[in-house]
């Protein structure tokens, strides 16, 4: 049997309006999200999120995917 989806800290979660950040921490009834690739915090009621989908996660690593240097 396949586990519920919980916005546990450091898993992905998309908010209502479509924003993808990962859960940072959890208190007094909200979630702290932060974008991918880094920025400001959000705070987010827990009922108010989902999982995202495999086309989201597909741009979470697209900013989170370390580039290496080129030399020349």
């Amino acid at each position: 049997m396949e586990e519920e989806w919980q916005p546990t800290k450091s898993r992905y979660a998309v908010d209502a309006s479509g924003r993808v950040g990962r859960v940072v921490d959890r208190y007094a009834g909200s979630v702290y999200l932060r974008p991918p690739g880094g920025g400001r915090e959000w705070t987010v009621p827990p009922e108010s999120l989902r999982q995202p989908t495999a086309d989201e996660m597909a741009q979470v690593r697209i900013f989170t995917t370390p580039v290496p240097a080129v030399e020349s």
